[in-house]
């Protein structure tokens, strides 16, 4: 299998695991908590996992602290995005903006060039996210978990292109994984404790279960799309990563109780087409 390839099949497999540890967060009795019980697993495996790599160059530490301050950034408004809209709502806008801005970026800052088929594909992926959001009848109340959503999504975006630069000057691609997710699983599981010590203490005592599942999950689809990054176009990468979304709908109408109708399949016809796209210009 060539670097292609395999970078899709990853991507793939990581746009499984990032919807399912979404959706831990999502079905949270409290998002904030859930989230930082999801981060304090990672933490744990990646502080386990140090003494495998080499501590990074002062360039990679560099990728990492900018990378760490968009993640948090990220963090907290994908927080507020899912603690006031519907799951099959947020997790689409917040995930159909970062490919269209991601292409934009490699461009400048990467100097990747796309052929025409991986541009049009990178495009209707985007478009195919972004109009998941239209699934149901736009209101005043969802005006605010939608900002949230974009402005999420454009820290995805930011910290993608970082990641990306971050990935390829390190030594190992492991030794990026690691270092990168001991630093930015920090800051959430901090915050919760510091501003709600008992809350913290009873949602790790009572729910402990859902934040390692959570956190499982999120190391995979993070672990799998930084390693994806050495191998193709970030562009293409971060594309493929949304296509997320469509597992997203399943879970929101399975779990969530969330109206999967004929827009939704036709929103996922028209991923599955950017997807075939950018599959046959590789």
């Amino acid at each position: 299998m060539d670097n292609s390839n395999l970078a899709i099949t990853l991507v793939l497999i990581s746009a499984f695991a990032h919807a399912t540890w979404n959706a831990v967060v999502r079905a949270g009795s409290s998002r904030f908590m859930t989230l930082a019980m999801v981060d304090g697993t990672a933490l744990l495996i990646c502080l386990a996992a140090l003494p495998l790599v080499n501590v990074p160059s002062p360039q990679v530490w560099g990728y990492v602290m900018i990378s760490v301050v968009l993640n948090t950034l990220y963090r907290l408004f994908l927080i507020k995005a899912y603690e006031t809209g519907d799951f099959g709502q947020v997790y689409p806008v917040m995930r159909g903006v970062p490919p269209v801005l991601v292409a934009l970026f490699s461009c400048f800052l990467l100097h990747e060039q796309l052929s025409f088929q991986a541009m049009a594909g990178v495009l209707l992926i985007g478009a195919g996210i972004i109009s998941l959001t239209f699934v149901r009848r736009m209101t005043a109340q969802m005006c605010k978990p939608i900002l949230m959503a974009v402005c999420a999504g454009a820290f995805v975006a930011c910290y993608t292109v970082v990641d990306a630069k971050g990935v390829r000057a390190s030594e190992t691609v492991l030794q990026f994984i690691i270092y990168l997710t001991v630093c930015q699983s920090i800051p959430i599981p901090l915050l919760a404790y510091l501003q709600e010590r008992s809350t913290f203490t009873h949602a790790v005592r009572n729910h402990w279960r859902v934040g390692v599942m959570g956190g499982v999950f999120y190391l995979v689809s993070y672990g799998l799309v930084l390693f994806a990054l050495s191998l193709d176009a970030v562009a293409k990468v971060s594309a493929l990563r949304e296509t997320s979304v469509i597992i997203g709908a399943i879970i929101a109408a399975l779990f969530f109780h969330e109206r999967f109708g004929w827009r939704r399949m036709l929103s996922a016809f028209v991923i599955v087409c950017g997807i075939i796209l950018i599959k046959v210009s590789t």
